[in-house]
This record gives structure tokens, sequence and C-alpha cells, in this order.
């Protein structure tokens, strides 16, 4: 199979390639930045590697001429509320656009769990428009609607390391918000399963196999880091304005004012389909955040 994979240079694409590595023939669809090849695994060696920016349609032509199937895997998470229609939405609106235009056989979509046009946050909402676009594509199609994700080069779970370098960590709301964080690696699992298990068809909500509170996860990262720390619960909207200036001064803040909503609702599937639907036992959560003492 001839497989395209948009946003291969980033955190689940690069995971994906590796997965396909030997098994298809794989294009691999990277953003302009400079040097974005050499993010790929072997620095690209053996893919088809094309530069394209999902927000300017005229970047794609011709990116999934004589493929298969395309997985796009681009998402904006944590920006601002223009970046997310930007992104998860115009941006999937190309791909599947140029997806039709070159007759792709099938489109296999990562999505999030809570993704609804309706939801009242901007993330979510976002992404339940570019599921609704891919949905009503008239492409055979698979869409993974997966929990957290974890493994080394994530973005979430790093930005928890940042706020234990202080001695008091505030914590958004009750901490009782559940969660399954699942790994990178049994995402690619799942998604080289969605694509050639022709079985597998529509929405599928994805997790790890523990649920987990956002008081529990802390604790997995202070674990992980061999740090302990106090901890302080604080309403989310006392949090949002501390949260928006530290997003004016860090590159890089530990929380958004975008995230903060998120962090105080459930984000588990209901079911999880990782090994009825895709035959994967994911790996647990418990006990594998030692890779950040590495950042």
């Amino acid at each position: 199979m001839h497989v395209a994979v948009t946003g291969a240079n980033g955190f689940v694409g690069r995971h994906l390639l590796a997965r396909l590595a030997g098994r298809h023939q794989v294009r691999a669809i990277v953003s302009e930045r400079p040097g974005a090849e050499r993010e790929l695994p072997n620095g690209g060696a053996g893919v088809d590697v094309r530069r394209s920016d999902v927000r300017r349609a005229e970047t794609l032509r011709g990116a999934f001429d004589d493929v298969d199937a395309v997985v796009h895997t681009v998402a904006v998470p944590t920006e601002r509320a223009q970046r997310f229609a930007e992104v998860n939405v115009a941006g999937v609106a190309h791909v599947v656009a140029e997806a039709r235009r070159a007759g792709v056989r099938r489109l296999v979509h990562m999505s999030a769990l809570g993704a609804d046009p309706a939801s009242p946050y901007p993330y979510l909402r976002s992404k339940g428009e570019g599921q609704s676009l891919v949905t009503g594509s008239g492409i055979p199609h698979v869409v993974l609607r997966s929990s957290l994700l974890f493994g080394e080069g994530d973005d979430f779970f790093p930005r928890l390391r940042i706020s234990l370098l202080f001695p008091i960590v505030p914590v958004p709301g009750d901490g009782k918000a559940r969660f399954q964080p699942v790994h990178v690696d049994d995402i690619a699992q799942a998604l080289v399963a969605a694509l050639e298990r022709a079985e597998i068809s529509g929405p599928h909500e994805v997790g790890g196999p523990d649920p987990v509170s956002y008081d529990e996860m802390l604790e997995e990262a202070m674990r992980g880091l061999h740090k302990r720390r106090m901890t302080v619960h604080v309403p989310v909207p006392l949090m949002k304005a501390p949260a928006f200036l530290m997003g004016l001064v860090m590159p890089d803040p530990p929380v958004t004012v975008q995230q903060l909503d998120l962090l105080a609702v459930d984000n588990t599937p209901k079911p999880n389909a990782m090994e009825p639907v895709f035959g994967i036992r994911p790996r647990p959560f418990r006990g594998a955040l030692g890779y950040l003492r590495g950042r």
C-alpha cells in the first residue's frame, strides 16, 4: 500500500513512520520549517518527503497523487481559537479536498475524545468540526478519538514537569477529572491497523488501560522525576489570568488558558476500542513517566 502521512515530523507522525517502515511505501508530508525532514526516523531515509502547510491548500496540491491511503495527524492543541480554526478545521478541509481530487481510497484521521462541533471549548469544537469533515467526506475512513498521549517527545507531560520546578503546584479545579493516557506507540499501532484492516471503519474512542485523575497524573509525574511537591487546588477561573500572563512571557508555559477548562473535565473513552477493535493491549501509564528525567 502507498501511504501518505501528514504531520510526519510531528509526535504521532514520527512513531507512525517507524511502524510503517518495511511494511508500506510511505510519503512523508512534513512542515515547511527548514530541516523538518531531519526530524523523521533515520532522517527520512527510505521515504518520499514532501513539504506542505495544511493551512494553505496550494501547498498540498499533488501531495496525494498515486497514494492509496492518507493518515492525517496534524493538529494544534494549545493555541488560540483562530489557529485552531486554521489548522484543525480549514487544514482538515484542505486534506479532504486533496484526497478526493487524488482518488484516495482510505482516510485515517487523528481526533480527540470530546471532539464535538457544539462543544463550548474552542479546541474540542475545532476538532469536532474537523472530524465532521472527514466523516462527511464520502471517502472510506477511520477516526481515532484519543485521550491524552504520552511517550518520549510528547507535549503534555513535559508541561507538568515545568510546573514541578516550583515548591507548590497549583491544580486546576478539584483534580478529580479522569483521563486515560495512551502511549504514542500504541496509537501508531492502532493507526496501522486502521490502514490495513478493511473491516475497521468510522469513529472509535481509544485510550490506555488506566483511568487516572489529574491528581494521580501529577503523582505519576513526581514519581517519574523522583520529586515530591505540595499541591494546592485552585478554582479554574482564578487560574486563567496567571495562565494568560505566562503565555505572554514564556515560550512554552506549563498550562495555557485553553487547556485549563479541559483539565477539569473527564477525558476517558466510552468504550475503549483499543483491544476489541484494534487488537491492541495498551501499555500501562502508571510507572511509565521516567522519560521525563531526560528532558
